[in-house]
Parts: structure tokens; C-alpha cells; sequence
């Protein structure tokens, strides 16, 4: 029997998990009830964990019926997927190539274009929300609640969003030329697109700073740093640190970043490392900015970094640290990226890590000091709705809960919050329909869901509805 010839995939793959396979096919004859029946046994010089692995490679390869439907490429995706696959460890992950570059992209903390997070008013017109640290739009003195009405030609109440994000990342580095409101005042700028880090917001007021770390990228510290020396500037010695929905990052960033506010060589964690090594970790990368008090907003999206970061103030700095908000996600474990030269790689588990003062959060989370929820309505968890997907009358779907929540905070008669969307809350849905010119069918479908979200969006901003900061406000004013 002519003997087994790896692909490429297969070879890349067996170097990935370290053991070059070579196998030996062996042809025997059985007999049963009288029938010689010819089987295949194949040998490797492996462990026989990794010969099983070998053989079921080449079953599916040659003699499985659909083989001729799989190329080898997504059977050897497929098994290093399974190969990381653990119920006890969710954070060990093997990432193909588009996964990789995602995952890598995330971390990067850093976006083309004019450095703000914004919503759309009743006009169609951009209001800004949050200007990011040393961005574009910071540098021509933008402000939270300015309107931007246009943008060279472009008028962006007669725009699509999409299309307005689009026309600034096209023009990096070019001038642009910015109209805006203040105060139901027309004001212009001239603001030049380019790539700014998207992860800490900085908003002084009276007596108190509030900043926004929405993740722990490669510049974060940086940033961090420069919001802490403009607070110190201005006198100010309370902080509110909104960490909700900061789902971590980088370990060496919120060393650094907490370096800002310990004093010097505080214990920020401590590792657990797989072979019982117990290490301290602290770091001395900027001057500490003495703060009176902190109030820290969480949620159950904050997680890994940003617990650590919880963790450290809460151990070193005691009752000048308050927690508002949900129970964190309790991640309390650490990881590391091992890149592939075909750009596909895994991050593994590599330690876990407990409190300066020996608290382990993982599983558990931090509860709050002060416990908050939010508004239903903006907390509601919902999936991107396929093209042609609807959200039928009298049937079970994910979005009903949302879609229901959403109807009702806008002054619409649902019966039900759940994932059952009822005849009652169909009507509703056909009132909002009405409303607003669409098709009235009682169904929803994903233009109308987005209309819905962008309706809720204003409804929310401009309420300003959230709780769980306007407590974190109260606390720090007191």
C-alpha cells in the first residue's frame, strides 16, 4: 500500500503542536463470519494521543464520504480549535488568521479619524458625546454636547452616518473644514484627521475629574498619564474612573496606570505562576497623582485588567476608593499570544493572579460598594440581526426582550419584556410603524430594529439616563 503523503496544512499543523508525525500504514486481513475484509491500521512514532490524532486526520482526509467537500485547511482549523477547548479555561483560545488580526486589533486601542464618540439628534446631526485624549477633535477644542453640522461639503443632517465616518477616515491628514453649534451658537474649526488612541476620555469640572478608560491598550498609560497631569494642573484631588464595559487588555498598562496613582513599588497584583512561584508586580513608570477620593463605576463587562486595576486601588488606597455599579466579570487570570508564521496564533493561560492583599476574584468578581443597576433599556443584550431576518408576531426570538424594552421606554403598550414577542407588544410595534412611516406589518425586520435602537440612543442621551453615574456624581460632590 502506497504510503501517506502530508499536506502543507497538516505539516504546519503537527510543527504547531511541536512533534513532527511520520506514519507507517500497515495492511492486514481479518476474517469474519467467513468475508476477508482488508483494514487499514495506521502507526505512528508519537504518544498515542497524537496517533489517534494522525489516524482521524487521515480517515476524514481520505475515506470519510464528504472529504471531497472539506479542504484541508478547515479540518486542521477545526482540530486546533477543539484543542483549546476547555470548559475550565475560556480564555485559551487557538485564533485563525481572521481572528488573530481581530484580536490583535483590539488590543491596539487605536483609530483614523477625528477622536469623538457621538450620537445622531432628531436632525440627523452628529452631537458629541466624549473627545478622546489628544485627538484631533481635542486639539480644536471640541467640546461634549457641540453639534457638528458639517463637515467640508457635506451637511450631515442630509447624510448617512456611515457615509460621514467614511468621507473623514478618506481624508487623513488632509484639513477639514468643521461647522458646529455651541450653544445654538454656529462656530467653525478646522480639524485634521489622523490616527489617535481611542481608549481614555478626560472631562474636568468644578471640583472633580471623570475619565473614561475604556480599555487597557499599548498607549493607555501614556494617555492616562496626561489626563492625570491635567487634573493635577487644575488643583483637583477627587476622580471618578469609569471602568463599565472595559474588558481588559494589557498587564503592562495597568501597571502603569495604576503607577499614577500608588505610591511608589505598591503592590498592584500578585501572579500565581504554574510552577508555584508566587511574584509581585508593581511598577514605577510615572509620578503618583494624589487623589482624596475615587469613585469607580463598574459593571458586569469589566473584567481581567481592569479588575486588577479594581483590585490594586481598593487594596492600597482603602476608604478612598468607592465602587459603584454591578458584580465585575471575574477574570482573574492571566494569558499570553504566541503568533504562527502564517499569522494564525493561541493564547494560553499562563497564571492566575490575586489582590495585593491576597484576594482571588476569578469566577466571582468584585461586588460593588454601592450597588446600582442601570436602566434595563440600556443594558439589554441583543444580536446583530441578519439581513433578512425578522422578529415574527406570536413567536420566540433573542431580540424580543429588546425590541419590547425598547417599545416601552418609548411610550409604546407591550405586555411582555421577554423573548416571546406577543399580539400585544405586534401592536405596538404596528403604532411605531405608523409613526414613523413604515411599513406597518407588525413584524420586525433589521431596518426597523435600528431605527428602534437609534430612536432609544437619542431617548438615552438626551435624558442623560444613567444611574449608576449620576450616583457616582452624587458621591463625589458630597
Amino acid at each position: 500500500m502506497a504510503g501517506w503523503q502530508v499536506s502543507w496544512q497538516y505539516q504546519n499543523m503537527l510543527e504547531k503542536i511541536g512533534k513532527h508525525v511520520s506514519s507507517i500504514i500497515a495492511c492486514i486481513i481479518c476474517f469474519a463470519l467467513g468475508v476477508g475484509v482488508c483494514l487499514t491500521i495506521y502507526k505512528t512514532n508519537t504518544n498515542p494521543e497524537l496517533e489517534k490524532f494522525n489516524t482521524v486526520y487521515k480517515i476524514l482526509k481520505n475515506k470519510w464520504y464528504y472529504s471531497d467537500t472539506i479542504d484541508d485547511e478547515t479540518l486542521v482549523e477545526q482540530a486546533l480549535s477543539g484543542m483549546v477547548n476547555f470548559s475550565e479555561d475560556p480564555h485559551t483560545n487557538y485564533f485563525s488568521l481572521e481572528q488573530a488580526k481581530l484580536f490583535s486589533s483590539s488590543l491596539e486601542g487605536s483609530n483614523v479619524g477625528i477622536g469623538l464618540s457621538f450620537y445622531s439628534d432628531v436632525n440627523n446631526n452628529m452631537v458629541c458625546r466624549h473627545i478622546f485624549m489628544d485627538s484631533p477633535a481635542q486639539k480644536a477644542n471640541l467640546q461634549p454636547g457641540d453639534v457638528l453640522i458639517q463637515i467640508n461639503d457635506m451637511v450631515c443632517s442630509e447624510s448617512d452616518t456611515a457615509d460621514v465616518i467614511s468621507y473623514i477616515k478618506e481624508n487623513e491628514n488632509k484639513e477639514l473644514k468643521v461647522l458646529y453649534l455651541r450653544d445654538n451658537k454656529q462656530m467653525e474649526t478646522t480639524i485634521t484627521p489622523s490616527s489617535y488612541d481611542s481608549t481614555v476620555v478626560c472631562e474636568i469640572y468644578d471640583d472633580y475629574g471623570y475619565i473614561i478608560l475604556n480599555s487597557f491598550s499599548q498607549n493607555s498609560a501614556k494617555y492616562f498619564n496626561l489626563a492625570m497631569q491635567q487634573l493635577k494642573e487644575k488643583g483637583i484631588k477627587k476622580m471618578v474612573l469609569d471602568l463599565r464595559d472595559d474588558t481588559g487588555g494589557y498587564l503592562t498598562s495597568v501597571l502603569d496606570i495604576a503607577s499614577c496613582l500608588l505610591e511608589k513599588d505598591s503592590p498592584v497584583f500578585i501572579e500565581k505562576q504554574k510552577d508555584k512561584d508566587i511574584v509581585q508586580k508593581s511598577s514605577n513608570e510615572y509620578d503618583r497623582v494624589e487623589m482624596n477620593k475615587i469613585v469607580i463605576l463598574q459593571n458586569e463587562n469589566t473584567a481581567s485588567a481592569a479588575e486588577v486595576l479594581i483590585g490594586a486601588l481598593k487594596d492600597n488606597l482603602n476608604d478612598v476608593v468607592t465602587t459603584v455599579g454591578t458584580t465585575t466579570y471575574g477574570k482573574g487570570t492571566e494569558q499570553v499570544s504566541i503568533p504562527f508564521d502564517d499569522g494564525t496564533s493561541i493564547k494560553y493561560t499562563i497564571a492566575q493572579w490575586v489582590t495585593p492583599k491576597g484576594t482571588s476574584i476569578n469566577k466571582v468578581g468584585f461586588e460593588p460598594d454601592v450597588k446600582i443597576e442601570n436602566n434595563k433599556v440600556s443594558s439589554v443584550q441583543y444580536k446583530q440581526m441578519e439581513d433578512d431576518e425578522q422578529i415574527v408576531k406570536d413567536s420566540v426570538h433573542v431580540n424580543a426582550q429588546a425590541l419590547q424594552l425598547y417599545l416601552q421606554f418609548l411610550g409604546y403598550d407591550v405586555d411582555r419584556t421577554d423573548t416571546y414577542f406577543s399580539l400585544a407588544s405586534s401592536k405596538a410595534l404596528e403604532q411605531y410603524q405608523v409613526d414613523h412611516n413604515l411599513d406597518p406589518t407588525g413584524n420586525c425586520d433589521v431596518d426597523t430594529f435600528k431605527n428602534i435602537q437609534a430612536d432609544v440612543l437619542l431617548k438615552i442621551n438626551e435624558m442623560n439616563l444613567d444611574s449608576q453615574y449620576d450616583k457616582a456624581i452624587s458621591l463625589i460632590t458630597e
